[in-house]
Formats: structure tokens, sequence, C-alpha cells
């Protein structure tokens, strides 16, 4: 179960249009949800509160081996309306699980606000601070976009100084004679490092992307940078009606082909590469690292499918990583074997000692569907609508409505007077002293009024939430033969998390960890 605050950093990223996935340190991150999760080794309880969606606090108590303790506060400038409860939150935000991200967009600028002939919408940010106890560590993390494609990080460490381990003496106390003139004094330990400084700076552009970072305790500075091959910008505009698409796709094009017909392989994975590397340098141990690394990834499918179209590939991601300076390769193959299994291996050798590891994961969502669980227990809402001559007349909304027609080009949500009253509110916002926002929304909505309306497609999202489960069970198997079990779910209003860590080498201590962690979002 991931942390409440990196829920919050997520959904942040998705309110401002940054993508998640487009950087050189998450190449494998479908590979580490499957093989590196994290288990619980203690009894953990987390609790957090959205008071209001600009402001959240989280509190969070470990209590073995030893009590301890941490506080949470939380600030973003945009308001995340997805941050809600435990009992009702989607229950895949909120688990690592393996997921085939969409291909990278260029992040947008923010929506202009202009109040008095100026711009007045600020800039986006985040504030996240969180004090440990009972060892009174403060760490933080602040997050800002410079630019539409700059966004700058800093994030920070601070523990107190260790008390001094001599308490003083008084004038009158005797010298201590436990020790000879002649023996060495004992050296008290190394003082802890008073803490760190990590500045980072992130340049999205959608095909490529930068990262350049500077830690300030041991003078480290690092360069990363991932390339996407074959990306392409969104169109602005819709060229084609889907009437034309619908016809050019059975037609087969212009010549009688299909557009993509030369370059489509049957049977084969229809997908994107990416390519990357770091290089980091330590001024204070003279020391440097380089590493390279390569990401294919497939395509998600595009909905409704087309009937001469052939079936889409399944969501697979293939990574390759290899660092020269001390010969060590890794490959990893991840795939969605069925829509609640995915399974993921992963090999490394070193070339110079030739060492070899081997590891094996993967998942397996369980549990009773959420959709048909709501399905049962709630009950229809809809009023009793009064019985007419047409058995269609019942049915009163904007799904109904386009359901009745035939031609989808004639099917629109706009009203006859639609254009007038748009026209209407502009005017009077246009007169009013408040506060104008312009959205780029807004700007197409009313630019393609005038337009042949597009083919509403079904969201994968409303079918993903009647598939949604509310259980998910994980398994590594190690070259070492180490077992990880990792069992996630909802609980009633609770997200518990059970795990365990067995090793089958030894039979001393064949169990070397277990743990339970307890999250309540209210």
């Amino acid at each position: 179960m991931i942390g409440f605050s990196t829920f919050i950093l997520r959904n942040y990223y998705a309110a401002i249009g940054w993508n998640e996935d487009n950087l050189y340190s998450s190449i494998t991150r479908s590979s580490s949800a499957l093989l590196d999760f994290q288990v619980p080794q203690s009894l953990i309880l987390q609790l957090a509160n959205a008071p209001t969606p600009i402001f959240f606090t989280s509190y969070a108590l470990d209590a073995l081996p030893q009590l301890n303790g941490s506080i949470s506060y939380i600030t973003t400038s945009e308001p995340l309306q997805e941050i809600g409860p435990s009992r009702t939150i989607r229950f895949k935000d909120v688990v690592e699980r393996f997921r085939v991200f969409p291909p990278p967009k260029r992040p947008i600028a923010k929506d202009e606000v202009w109040l008095g002939g100026r711009r007045v919408e600020g800039r986006d940010y985040m504030l996240y601070s969180r004090l440990h106890l009972p060892s009174l560590h403060l760490s933080g993390l602040a997050t800002t976009r410079l630019a539409p494609t700059l966004q700058a990080h800093l994030a920070f460490l601070s523990q107190p100084a260790p008390p001094s381990p001599t308490r003083p003496t008084s004038p009158n106390t005797p010298p201590s004679h436990s020790r000879q003139p002649s023996e060495p004094a004992p050296s008290a330990p190394p003082p802890p490092p008073p803490g760190n400084v990590l500045i980072s700076l992130q340049h999205d552009t959608g095909r490529y992307s930068g990262e350049y970072t500077y830690s300030a305790q041991d003078g480290m500075f690092g360069l990363r940078g991932l390339y996407n091959f074959g990306w392409q910008p969104e169109p602005r505009y819709q060229l084609h009606t889907p009437k034309l698409r619908s016809e050019e796709g059975r037609s087969g094009g212009r010549d009688g082909k299909r557009i993509d017909e030369e370059e489509m392989m049957e049977g084969g994975l229809k997908g994107r590469f990416s390519a990357g590397g770091e290089v980091y340098f330590s001024a204070k141990q003279r020391s440097f690292g380089i590493s390279t690394g390569l990401r294919f990834t497939t395509l998600p499918p595009v909905l409704p499918h087309s009937p001469n179209s052939p079936a889409p590939s399944p969501p697979t991601t293939l990574t390759l990583l290899y660092n020269p300076l001390i010969g060590f390769l890794s490959s990893a193959y991840s795939a969605q074997v069925s829509p609640t299994v995915a399974l993921s291996t992963r090999f490394g050798f070193n070339v110079y000692s030739y060492e070899s590891d081997l590891a094996i994961g993967g998942e397996w969502w369980i549990g009773r569907r959420r959709g048909k669980r709501e399905l049962h227990s709630t009950p229809s809402t809809v009023p009793p609508v009064a019985e007419t001559g047409s058995k269609t007349a019942k049915r009163d909304g904007p799904e109904e409505r386009i359901a009745q027609t035939d031609d989808w080009s004639k099917a629109t949500l706009r009203s006859i007077d639609g254009d007038a009253i748009e026209n209407e509110r502009l005017e009077k916002e246009l007169d009013s002293p408040s506060p104008i926002t312009t959205s780029k929304v807004e700007i197409k909505q009313i630019s393609r009024a005038s337009q042949p309306p597009s083919r509403v497609e079904p969201s994968q999202d409303v079918s993903e939430a009647v598939d949604e489960r509310d259980g998910v069970l994980k398994a590594r198997l190690s070259g070492n033969w180490s077992i990880a079990l990792l069992y996630e779910a909802r609980i009633r209003k609770c997200l518990v998390s059970v795990g365990i860590i067995s090793d089958l080498a030894s039979r001393q201590r064949p169990i070397r960890s277990v743990g339970v962690e307890v999250q309540y979002f209210s």
C-alpha cells in the first residue's frame, strides 16, 4: 500500500497535467511493482484527513519493535477532488500495481485568470512536511512549476544533534582512577550528519525529458535523460468527422489499403520504445557512475475496436539496464496474462564476476467486484416516470437521448438555444468585476460548437470502476530462495496490508518478518 503523501503527489501530478511516468528513474516502474513491492515489517497504523480539497493531514504510528510516530501536513495549489474516504476511494490508485502508461503528453500551461487587466492565476505548487517522533527528525518536500514544461523540487531532511553522553561533574567530585594515565581515551563515535538537501529540476516536453539533481550531503551532481521514439503530439482539432472516418475504415482509405497496413505486423506486439541514461559525480567521494536503459511498452487499445483490425496486444513491458562500470546487466519482462493476473520475471547478470540472479513475481486481483456489490446493496435512485404511449418515453437524460438516434453525427448534448445561452453567459462575465477564468477546454468547446460533434466513446474508467476488485495478492520468489507474500484489500472502511517474508534456505529462521498495515482516510 502506498503512503498517503505519495498518493497526494500522484493526484497533484494528474491535476496539473504532468507526466508521472516520463522519467528515467521510472523506467522500471512496471516490473518493480511486481518484483520490488514493500512488505510491512511491523504493526503500522496510519490515519489521514482531508478537511479541504487543498489541505491534508496524516498521522502514522509504528508499534513494533519500538514505538515511533509521525505527523504530516500537505497543501497544494490545485484542489484535489479525487481524494475521498477510504471506503469509496478507487482501490487501484492506492496500491502499487502493474500498469502500462499511455504515451506521454506535452504539459500545457495553467489556465489564465484575469483580474483588473492582470493575470492572477498564480503558480502550481505543493508543500509537504513531516515530523518524526520521538526523534524529532523533520523532512519535507516543496515542488513548483517554473514553466509549462519545467518543474523544480526541493527535498530536505533535518535531524537534531544527539545529546552528549557525558554529564558535567561538580568540582568536589574526586577524579576517577578506573583508567591508567597511559591508556588512550576512548574515541567518541562520529556524530551523524545534521541533514541533507536535495535539489531537482525536471524538464519534460513529451518527446524527451531531463532531470538534473544535486545532493548537498555528499556533493553529488546527477543528470538523467529519457527519449521516446515515434512520439507525436496530439492534434488540436479533429479534421474528420466520425462518419468519414468510418467510411475510410470500411473502404481501406484512399488507395484501398489501411493507413498502417505496411507497418503493421500480424501477431506482433505494437508499442513504443524509450531509451535513456544517467551520469552522476560525487565531489566529496571523488567517484562517478553511469547507466543506460531501454524500455518497450505496448500501446493501450483504442476503443471501440474496428471489426477489421487485429486483436489488441496484451499489456506488456520489457526493460533492459546496463551499468558499464560494474558490468551489471538486468532485463525484465512483465505482462498481463489475464484481466486479473499479471506476471513478471527479471534476470540480472554480472559480466565481470559471472554472478546472476533471478526473480519471479506476480499479482492476482481477488475479492468480490465492487460494481456487483453496489448493484446488490444500493437501491435504484431513479424516480418513477409517468407511463406514456411510447416505451422510450421513460428514459430521460443525455445517454438516453443519444441512444434514441441512429445517426451519431446528429446526436448532441447542447440545446437548440445553446449558442445564445453561451453568448449571454460570456457577456455577463465580461461585465462582472469578479475574476474571469479562461480555460483552454472552454475555448475548444466554443470553437467546436459549429462543428459536428464527435462520437462519444465508452469511458474506460467506467468499465474499470464496475470491474474493480477490492483485493490483490502479490507473490515474489528470489534466486536465494526468499519468498515474499503480500495481501492488500479494503476491509470495511479501512485499507489493510498483510505481508510475510520467508527464507526457504534457512532451517533455523524460516520466517524473517511478518507485518500488518492499516490505513484509514476520512
